[in-house]
């Protein structure tokens, strides 16, 4: 692989990162604003939404470290970089 195609690799991995920290940060933060909005009450739903919430987190830390992996790596590594990632896992939870 040539130095282009290396950088425009790098590139895309780079454009990744950034989509998949937002929706991530976005998720969260629907999250929080839901957690807030139901009463004390509601335990089971809220013991259930924090449990998400922690599901979501570790999906995040995976994620990362894959990217941090990627980054160290070499460029076939770049390449299995968005087949590695959690969050499919959490969209697919969201369609059900």
């Amino acid at each position: 692989m040539d130095t282009e195609q290396f950088t425009t690799t790098a590139k895309n991995v780079e454009e990744l990162f950034k989509i998949v920290m937002k929706l991530y940060w976005d998720y969260l933060g629907a999250l929080e604003r839901l957690i807030r909005q139901i009463p004390d009450t509601e335990t089971d739903f809220l013991n259930e939404l924090a449990e998400h919430m922690r599901e979501v987190q570790k999906a995040l830390e995976h994620d990362i470290s894959i990217f941090q992996n990627a980054i160290s790596s070499d460029i076939e590594d770049l390449h299995k970089v968005a087949d590695r990632l959690k969050i499919d896992t959490i969209y697919k939870q969201l369609k059900q």
